[in-house]
């Protein structure tokens, strides 16, 4: 499964180590942009993304959202 998520910080994180260990694509991203994510991508497994338009770090079968900085984004994740 392909599981985008939103927020790089602890909840966003350790979800995807857990989600990546379990074999699943996990793209991740933040409001800075995924040039400030190359450390959380080496950690966890997850590759950094643009956040698009539609709230969701690329086309993904499943989101999260763990980011206070979006609350605008959730609606397009559910």
């Amino acid at each position: 499964m392909t599981i985008g998520i939103i927020g790089a910080g602890h909840i966003g994180s350790a979800l995807a180590v857990r989600l990546t260990s379990l074999g699943h694509t996990v793209y991740i991203a933040n409001s800075r942009g995924p040039e400030t994510l190359t450390d959380v991508a080496q950690r966890t497994g997850a590759t950094p993304r643009y956040c698009t338009g539609s709230g969701a770090p690329g086309r993904a079968d499943r989101g999260n959202h763990s980011s206070e900085k979006h609350p605008q984004a959730a609606p397009g994740l559910i």
